[in-house]
């Protein structure tokens, strides 16, 4: 042959398997420093305020840690801030609450030494450039929920200006 082949036909020498995993040796400790690198690789958790979630990403936070790789950022995913008073939906107000029993057990788990991103539930997917630039703001300035109407006459109030200010914008655009 070409001298790659071994005395068991066909295999290549143990000096050419020796030298292949020195070299993928050498890539695997590269990669494993790069890692470990905050400045260049920090993993970021997504999650949901539910406790698989919560427990799955405590779990990860913890295995990486082993690894030393840097997991300092959590974005707590789909929370529900929602536009109807209390009592309108007993399915809505018992997700939310829900939802705030997981949020507080995250704050209690990573408020001190992580930064923490909140982020809410959309009506529709995060589709597109546009949208995933809009959506994406919420990572570097806080999402802030509007407040939540006390009854249905503070939350029809609060699609009344709503609707005012969206007119508004539109009345702007063509004039």
């Amino acid at each position: 042959g070409d001298g790659e082949e071994g005395a068991g036909g066909g295999l290549p020498p143990p000096e050419a398997v020796l030298a292949r995993l020195d070299d993928m040796l050498h890539v695997v400790q590269k990669v494993n420093s790069q890692f470990q690198d905050p400045a260049l690789t920090t993993f970021v958790c997504v999650c949901i305020p539910e406790f698989l979630s919560l427990y799955e990403t405590e779990r990860l936070v913890q295995e990486l840690a082993k690894f030393g790789v840097d997991t300092r950022n959590v974005v707590v995913n789909q929370l529900l801030f929602p536009d109807c008073a209390p009592g309108a939906s007993p399915l809505l107000d018992a997700r939310v609450a829900m939802q705030q029993k997981y949020q507080r057990q995250f704050y209690d788990l990573y408020d001190d030494d992580f930064h923490l991103t909140k982020l809410p539930l959309l009506r529709e997917e995060v589709r597109g450039a546009e949208a995933l630039k809009a959506f994406g703001k919420n990572q570097v300035v806080p999402y802030v929920a509007p407040p939540r109407p006390k009854s249905e006459g503070d939350a029809v109030a609060a699609l009344r200006a709503r609707v005012g200010e969206l007119e508004a914008e539109v009345a702007a655009l063509k004039g």
